[in-house]
């Protein structure tokens, strides 16, 4: 485990590289971590690497992984998505957080020397999620990832607290200290929407850049339809708690529909066709408009009454 004192100047400033794992073989970002510091940071800064692990036994990697320079594995009996970000925040030491999901992998070697440039300027920045061409190229969730989150900065701006994306974003100690994620929030889906809606409620601007990393951890068909499953119906408990704006485009197009009198003909349309859409999806068949299609039959088939949004705390 690397000791503080090894690298921490307390005259510079200090950047916690913060990554979020449930078990996954982390190396390829741990080693493309340290061919970013290599590359260089500027002269005033310092960083240190966190990966808290939530599976089930210490990974069998953890060892190799704690004799990297700057780099510290934690193994958390602790559960949730939201918790295990918390729980890496409290423990880090730094200024500046940045959190990485453990399929991440930085585009450029100037990764977070470019962080480093831009993180006094801001509160919140979002770097950006791309994919590497030609990795698992045919699969769904690459081709549906592509058109929703392969996203430039200018476009992303236009709407930056809809455009949040936990996957690859850095935040002020203090920032993120009045906000956190939502540790209610346990299975998959939506950690970061209502993230992103606590930022826009505290008047905590976004700035969006061009600093991506890629996804890598990309599911096959069958996994990443039950997961879509799993994220509407999260989605749909969480518009019936009234945690939910038209912030989030499932929602705006459920609230058309639902002012349009369309839910009664969706709900059966879901009821008649919804497991045969997810089954072809999952099989890797159809257009990918089909993939929106589910999800608002998917949503609709709740029944859901429009609300009044609750208010944050």
């Amino acid at each position: 485990m690397a000791e503080a004192s090894e690298y921490r100047d307390h005259k510079k400033r200090l950047l916690s590289v913060l990554i979020a794992a449930y078990g996954e073989d982390v190396s390829p970002l741990l080693e493309g971590l340290q061919s970013c510091i290599e590359f260089g940071i500027p002269d005033t800064w310092q960083i240190e690497i966190l990966v808290s692990d939530q599976s089930d036994q210490p990974h069998p990697l953890a060892e190799a992984w704690n004799k990297l320079p700057l780099t510290t594995y934690i193994h958390s009996e602790s559960k949730g998505r939201s918790t295990n970000r918390n729980e890496l925040a409290k423990k880090s030491n730094g200024h500046y957080l940045l959190f990485l999901d453990a399929d991440a992998l930085p585009k450029t070697s100037g990764f977070l020397n470019r962080y480093c440039d831009y993180a006094e300027g801001a509160q919140v920045i979002v770097g950006g999620t791309a994919y590497m061409p030609g990795h698992k190229s045919e699969k769904l969730r690459v081709k549906i990832g592509r058109i929703k989150e392969e996203i430039a900065p200018s476009v992303r701006e236009q709407n930056p607290y809809s455009s949040f994306s936990a996957f690859n974003f850095l935040i002020r100690r203090e920032v993120f200290e009045r906000v956190e994620f939502d540790s209610s929030i346990t299975k998959y889906g939506h950690e970061d929407t209502l993230f992103g809606r606590s930022l826009k409620h505290h008047c905590i601007d976004i700035m969006h850049i061009d600093n991506s990393a890629y996804h890598m951890g990309i599911d096959e068909d069958a996994e990443f339809m039950e997961k879509t499953k799993d994220a509407v119906d999260g989605l749909a408990r969480l518009i019936d708690l009234g945690q939910i704006d038209e912030d989030v485009l499932l929602y705006k197009y459920y609230r058309y529909s639902t002012k349009a009198k369309l839910n009664g003909l969706l709900r059966l349309a879901y009821k008649l066709f919804g497991e045969s859409l997810k089954n072809r999806l999952s099989k890797g068949k159809g257009p990918l408009i089909l993939f929106d299609v589910y999800k608002l039959l998917r949503l609709s088939s709740f029944g859901l009454k429009l609300q009044y949004k609750k208010p944050l705390g």
